[in-house]
């Protein structure tokens, strides 16, 4: 289970390292630089980048309790190919702020700049 919390006063503890097409991103180090550089727009997009990642693990493990579809078949094309539009969709979520979670940390951690 990802465990993130964010105390204005602290700072961040236990975020998460998330992997992403085999690349390990640390959003703790990324979002600490940009609160030292004191750049809220690179705040902002850090907090974009986390709720992404954050929404492209939960429509993956949502794709999971589907059913194979006998139509379509069960190969490794058909997996790559979904797996690369639920990150499309995880992109499209995080960018309308449909979630809000990305809005909600970037107020609790540009209170620091």
């Amino acid at each position: 289970m990802l465990k993130m919390e964010v105390n204005p006063l602290n700072g961040i503890t236990n975020i998460p390292q998330i992997s992403s097409q085999n690349n390990t991103i640390d959003f703790k180090k990324a979002i600490q630089n940009a609160l030292n550089e004191k750049n809220k727009e690179k705040l902002k997009k850090e907090c974009k980048e986390l709720e992404s990642q954050f929404v492209g693990i939960m429509l993956n493990e949502m794709k999971k309790t589907i059913p194979k579809d006998p139509i379509t078949g069960d190969d490794f094309a058909t997996d790559v190919f979904t797996s690369m539009l639920y990150d499309k969709y995880a992109e499209a979520i995080s960018e309308k702020e449909s979630l809000g979670l990305a809005d909600t940390m970037y107020k609790q951690l540009s209170k620091n700049i």
